[in-house]
């Protein structure tokens, strides 16, 4: 059976909540009963430029025996996508495989940091995670994307990157805090102030800390979830120089102060300024994040939008129930024993 959507990201990094969005729809689309798989970013075989998830099998094997032994593994276990996980795992409860045939008809999603079609599919989604052009990418779409955006406070973003405006019904958002490593615990003493760069890098190099703030790198104690949500957990301030990231959100959650800079050095509060930059701060985030997590709710939108341009296929409704019941249940067992310390960090 061919698969109905398939998902461009690099390789799994819980460090990005953008790639984290990608992963995570692909688990959100199988549990509501649509096939879906990842497509892991194309890598040149040095002979015409073809994305390795496009060759066949045989085409792997001949390029194989062609490679010098010492390095034929390292290179194999790449092209047959083996090593997709070496920097960072996939948590284990998602439903997000990763496909190694040719694209053929599926409608292959694309976020915004990919310019043009590189797998040259028919049918193309185009989901803006952040502002057109700014992280890479093209900062016009084609007519015959569909496009969605993330952010419903991106939307006037989107509409210049489009010849047809787009409403709130090509608002795609999910929750992406983690409940089983990202919690509040009033019981563990808060012992240190940490920083954060991630996409903030050009405003570092331009403004200090404040005055007489010795901070720990946030990005040097989290090599995965549950390494954040312990070191946020311990963190009494987090000075950010990205204004645009989840870590604010999952900071708060767990009991941080937050402060980010401005663009003209001004240290202040997200949660109560009005940076273009900002991410949202709903009512009630604090809590709701929990249900938003698992909440598979917009796929229904989603397919209905879709549906406009394309055909998509019925979804397996009774294994989608199955499968949702499941992983709750597995999520919620590994989550109490985590917290009891008689699991480890991958839930």
């Amino acid at each position: 059976m061919s698969v109905t959507f398939l998902i461009w990201a690099p390789r799994y990094q819980h460090s990005s909540s953008g790639i984290r969005a990608l992963y995570r729809l692909c688990h959100h689309l199988n549990t509501a009963g649509y096939r879906a798989a990842m497509l892991i970013r194309p890598l040149d075989d040095g002979a015409g430029g073809v994305p390795v998830t496009a060759m066949t099998w045989r085409s792997r094997v001949v390029a194989m025996a062609r490679l010098p032994r010492r390095i034929a593994g390292r290179v194999w276990r790449r092209v047959t996508g083996r090593d997709v996980h070496r920097h960072g795992d996939i948590p284990r409860d998602w439903r997000a495989p990763v496909h190694h045939g040719r694209v053929g008809r599926s409608i292959v999603i694309y976020p915004e940091v990919v310019p043009g079609n590189p797998f040259a599919a028919e049918k193309v989604i185009r989901w803006v995670l952040n502002v057109p052009g700014l992280l890479g990418g093209d900062t016009a779409y084609a007519d015959d994307e569909l496009v969605f955006c993330y952010d419903p406070q991106r939307l006037d973003d989107v509409n210049r990157a489009v010849s047809q405006p787009i409403g709130a019904e090509r608002v795609l958002w999910l929750g992406l805090v983690d409940p089983a490593h990202i919690y509040p615990d009033p019981s563990v003493p808060k012992t240190m102030d940490c920083s954060f760069t991630h996409k903030g890098r050009a405003l570092r190099a331009r403004f200090p800390l404040p005055e007489g703030v010795s901070a720990v790198a946030l990005e040097a104690l989290t090599p995965n979830m549950a390494a954040l949500g312990d070191a946020l957990r311990r963190t009494r301030t987090l000075y950010s120089y990205d204004h645009y990231s989840n870590v604010l959100r999952e900071a708060v959650i767990c009991g941080c102060d937050v402060r980010v800079v401005s663009a003209d050095g001004r240290w202040h509060d997200p949660r109560g300024c009005d940076c273009v930059s900002n991410i949202l701060w709903p009512n009630g985030f604090e809590t709701a994040y929990r249900a938003q997590f698992q909440d598979n709710s917009f796929v229904p939108g989603f397919i209905r939008e879709v549906r406009r341009r394309w055909d998509v296929p019925e979804p397996n409704a009774p294994a989608a129930r199955l499968v949702a019941r499941a992983l709750s249940f597995v999520r919620l067992c590994c989550a109490r024993l985590s917290r009891n310390g008689l699991c480890g960090n991958r839930v």
